[in-house]
């Protein structure tokens, strides 16, 4: 039987834009939208949202990575590989059509995966397990959110934007090496380099 895990995908952006996660961004120098679905390259996330959970005068932002399964049984390696994003993501879940068994469940709380079942009647998530806050690795985590996310942050202020709306600046640093640097619009207009 073949499977088709793609048609739970909107079910999965649906219920993530509805917590708050910003589950859209632009390619193509700001042409073109694209979702957060089969972002990352090798450790490729099938479902991703971003969210910025920070106090009212700082920014901390958490990526939540969703590993989607449309089989029978939720086997170990599947809960396995949500496991994998947490090298860029604060959240990993592995999302199934299925009633998880006990031995899954416990499973997924030892490794601290949450565990979502999509209930293909109401086209919606029931959290079965929630998921335990992770680390990701900084440098891996700012490269996944500008490379596959196509988001930056402002130098100046900390802000995260989408890349098509930032400024792009190249300095070189005492040791000679050239840093892309980003600018969001606001910032750009109080600290325009002059000419």
């Amino acid at each position: 039987m073949r499977r088709n895990e793609e048609r739970f995908y909107p079910i999965i952006l649906r219920h993530l834009k509805k917590c708050g996660y910003l589950t859209e961004g632009y390619k193509d120098g700001g042409k073109t939208k694209f979702e957060f679905t089969r972002v990352g390259g090798k450790a490729q996330a099938d479902v991703v949202g971003v969210k910025d959970i920070g106090r009212r005068y700082s920014h901390q932002i958490e990526i939540l990575a969703v590993e989607v399964k449309d089989r029978a049984k939720a086997r170990v390696r599947y809960i396995t590989q949500a496991l994998g994003y947490s090298t860029f993501a604060h959240r990993c879940y592995l999302a199934m059509p299925i009633d998880y068994t006990e031995e899954s469940i416990n499973y997924a709380k030892l490794m601290g995966v949450g565990l979502w079942k999509i209930d293909t009647d109401k086209n919606n998530i029931v959290e079965i397990l929630p998921a335990e806050p992770k680390n990701p690795n900084e440098t891996i985590f700012w490269w996944f959110l500008r490379r596959s996310l196509k988001l930056v942050k402002c130098t100046f202020c900390g802000t995260i934007i989408h890349k098509k709306q930032a400024k792009s600046m190249k300095r070189t640093n005492a040791f000679g090496k050239e840093k892309q640097l980003y600018v969001c619009p606001e910032c750009f207009k109080l600290f325009k380099p002059r000419k």
